[in-house]
């Protein structure tokens, strides 16, 4: 089991096929595909290389257009009608630090990551998050 960096939620994952499913300590469910995560991870890259990158994962900035360049950012480009959908990066960024995919900048306010391993192949990722 893992948890937020931030509001310290308790979640655990899986990966099934090419689905990766998150549950929240309150039940919560968000999916992602194998597909959607590479597509992800390459517009972090493409945005900010391998310098840090914040969360960017605020409802009503979501809503409005105005949140800054970031992982719900990115979550919410591949599914652009879905703010829910991008609030779960607090989970996907856990999930891809503990991978090896991201760094986390070990801090609980102002939390950032930055890309460790770039990815981009489902294979690959399905290999790390098999580990």
């Amino acid at each position: 089991m893992l948890h937020t960096h931030g509001k310290n939620v308790r979640f655990d994952w899986s990966l099934v096929g090419d689905t990766l499913t998150i549950k929240n300590e309150r039940g919560r469910i968000h999916k992602y595909q194998l597909d959607e995560l590479v597509s992800i991870i390459e517009w972090l890259h493409d945005e900010f290389g391998t310098g840090w990158f914040p969360l960017a994962n605020n409802v009503q900035k979501l809503g409005n257009g105005n949140e800054k360049p970031g992982l719900g950012v990115a979550i919410l480009n591949q599914s652009p009608d879905d703010i829910e959908h991008a609030q779960g990066s607090s989970y996907l960024g856990v999930i891809l630090d503990h991978c090896g995919v991201f760094n986390w900048n070990g801090k609980r306010r102002g939390i950032q990551w930055r890309i460790e391993r770039y990815i981009d192949t489902k294979d690959q990722l399905r290999n790390l998050l098999a580990q």
